[in-house]
């Protein structure tokens, strides 16, 4: 009997790999490998992933390199399959998209125009201080991005190394990742 697909399972379970479009090739990697590789965003802009990157890093240092935007923009494709934290907290599937484009949007506009260091820009955003936020309230993103943030970067084999905690699975992998 196949075991379900659960977001928990899938992070914990390390590789977390997905398809990704990489110079015109679909092809099956980590979100931190599809970064190297230099994917191609499906969902997102190139700006609103630069964005998402910056403002991930700040909140959970190493987001970037684990590939955040990749990991992302992956899930908004995968429709009522997706694991990102948002869904967990009441922003239904065909919602999400909306949300993240909405509040990277947002994030661009004031990274860009106020000119502000990323640390100053999460301060803000955590406090709700931001004028003309667009989409859902600033500290709610800021909690979900973080969330994301953290699975991405610890949720994975390597990343439990990082923390030093064993990595004890439930089940685990016939392979390595």
């Amino acid at each position: 009997m196949a075991l379900a697909t659960t977001r928990r399972r899938l992070l914990t379970g390390g590789a977390a790999l997905s398809w990704f479009l990489v110079n015109g090739s679909w092809l099956c990697m980590s979100a931190a490998q599809a970064r190297v590789a230099g994917f191609s965003p499906q969902k997102l802009t190139d700006e609103q992933c630069t964005t998402l990157e910056i403002l991930a890093d700040e909140l959970v240092p190493g987001a970037r390199d684990a590939g955040i935007a990749a990991f992302i923009d992956s899930q908004l494709t995968a429709g009522e399959e997706s694991l990102l934290i948002a869904k967990y907290l009441g922003v239904p599937a065909p919602q999400q998209l909306g949300f993240y484009q909405a509040a990277l949007d947002s994030g661009t506009r004031l990274l860009a125009t106020q000119d502000l260091s990323a640390a100053f820009a999460i301060e803000l955003i955590s406090k709700d201080e931001v004028l003309n936020w667009e989409g859902a309230p600033a500290s709610f993103f800021s909690f979900v991005l973080r969330a994301d943030a953290l699975d991405v970067v610890y949720g994975t084999e390597h990343g439990f190394e990082q923390l030093g905690i064993p990595y004890m699975a439930h089940i685990s992998p016939q392979e390595a990742w």
